[in-house]
């Protein structure tokens, strides 16, 4: 991974106006060729919703921050823009996007709460309200080291899973990018805006047991608001579905490609800042730039490899589904994992230094190899009974205040005590301790310094 994040343009345009939008007039990104109308002011309240605050505003509508009064707690609503209360198809569209998000139970799918009009007969719809920040802010700071990186495939693991349960309930997103992901204060990833999903059909009559891969939804300009609209972000988008043509599956499948080429080179595959270039790009998968920075982006083969077969021009030759890219990205992680642990326990054990990992309240969890050389004992002898049982009878006091420190979070430097040899003889170990107290666990490393000392 390597390189910061370009910001793509954003989603949902009509084609026809993309011309005046690279001129700097029409609908600003987000709008569905309506000009910029200007908005009446927020609602006190929206049924039980004490309105608080606007949080962001889309393409269809405003997100406000609102309190339940009845239930006491914070939400988030999601309000039809006045300028489209009179669009009869984008009324209905964004009554049909709380009717699909409803059905999808998923913890990374947010909660739809209610579903309401407001005074004016705006629809709204009432959801878990989600604080953090999103993939694609996070995507903004490069990741600094491999912890770093664990964290944004372990992110996108998250995401496949909840599209692929969407898939098994018939639904497409069609609209996948970091920004529509937000990860929560406490880790927790939430696959957000579900304005464009469609429901999947059966393309081949044969009933409810047709696997999810072989249903298509209808061509995307059936499903057009605006007349002869294609909806999505260009920058992350399939090509059939850029054209207008039937969408399916494999369609969420390039824009899960899409997300994961930006994890891995630091941007979307089409890069362009021309909207109009950008979308024709799309349409016809002009996917070189994309290619030659994942050859370049320094990262596993076998991810490389992945995003460029999600990313594939025809449908037919990328994954059948997104539970496929999940699982090989777990795969991945799993012998990332061991590689580290392997390569750790290498380290931990052709050090001629003596380490260890014990607990707090007194016993060494895990010895390396020059334990049992340096003081005589096997391992099960070590680790079966409290370490202070080894310490020489004089140095056990001192040893009990440096683990008060280590129990107060504080580090250990150079304290020197001795150890029982299995022989009957003191060793003179000098230390060097860190404790995490949360996690009830020390990290020490010892020296063998008898000769010195005596």
């Amino acid at each position: 991974m390597q390189g910061k994040r370009i910001e793509p343009l954003d989603s949902e345009f009509l084609p026809a106006t993309v011309a005046s939008m690279d001129q700097g007039q029409g609908p600003h990104s987000g709008d569905f060729g309506a000009f910029d109308l200007p908005e009446p002011p927020l609602p006190v309240c929206l049924g039980r919703y004490h309105i608080q605050r606007e949080i962001a505003r889309g393409g269809m509508g405003i997100i406000l921050h609102a309190y339940d009064e009845r239930l006491c707690r914070d939400v988030a609503i999601k309000l039809l823009l006045a300028r489209y209360a009179e669009n009869s198809s984008l009324f209905q569209r964004f009554v049909n996007e709380a009717l699909v998000t409803c059905r999808l139970q998923h913890p990374c799918i947010v909660p739809i709460y209610e579903h309401g009009h407001a005074e004016d007969e705006r629809p709204y719809f009432a959801m878990k309200l989600v604080t953090g920040q999103s993939l694609g802010k996070i995507l903004g700071s490069p990741p600094n080291n491999q912890t770093d990186r664990f964290r944004l495939f372990k992110i996108f693991e998250q995401v496949c899973r909840a599209i692929a349960y969407a898939h098994s309930q018939g639904v497409l997103h069609l609209d996948l990018k970091p920004a529509n992901i937000m990860v929560g204060e406490f880790g927790e990833v939430y696959v957000m805006d579900w304005g464009l999903s469609r429901v999947l059909q059966m393309s081949d009559g044969l009933g409810s047991e047709t696997k999810a891969e072989n249903l298509i939804a209808e061509p995307l300009n059936a499903y057009s608001m605006p007349s002869s609209g294609i909806h999505g972000t260009p920058a992350y988008m399939a090509p059939e579905q850029a054209r207008g043509l039937a969408v399916c599956p494999r369609s969420d499948v390039f824009g899960l490609g899409a997300m994961l080429c930006e994890i891995l080179t630091g941007r979307p595959p089409y890069r362009n800042r021309n909207l109009r270039r950008t979308y024709a790009d799309a349409t016809c998968a002009k996917l070189d730039d994309a290619h030659r920075g994942l050859d370049a982006c320094a990262s596993d083969d076998r991810l490389v490899q992945l995003a460029k077969r999600c990313l594939a021009p025809n449908p037919q030759d990328r994954p059948n589904n997104a539970s496929f890219i999940a699982n090989e990205i777990s795969g991945y992680l799993e012998s990332a994992l061991e590689q580290s642990e392997s390569d750790l326990c290498r380290f931990f054990d052709l050090s001629l230094d003596l380490f260890c990992i014990a607990t707090i309240d007194g016993y060494f969890r895990r010895v390396n190899c020059n334990f049992p050389r340096v003081l005589g004992y096997s391992v099960e002898q070590l680790v079966s009974q409290p370490f202070l049982d080894f310490v020489h009878p004089d140095d056990k006091n001192p040893t009990m205040h440096v683990m008060a420190d280590l129990l107060a979070g504080k580090p250990v430097v150079h304290f020197c005590n001795r150890y029982r040899h299995s022989a009957g003889h003191y060793i003179s170990l000098e230390w060097t301790a860190k404790s995490i107290v949360e996690e009830n666990t020390i990290f020490a490393v010892a020296r063998d310094i008898t000769k010195r000392a005596s």
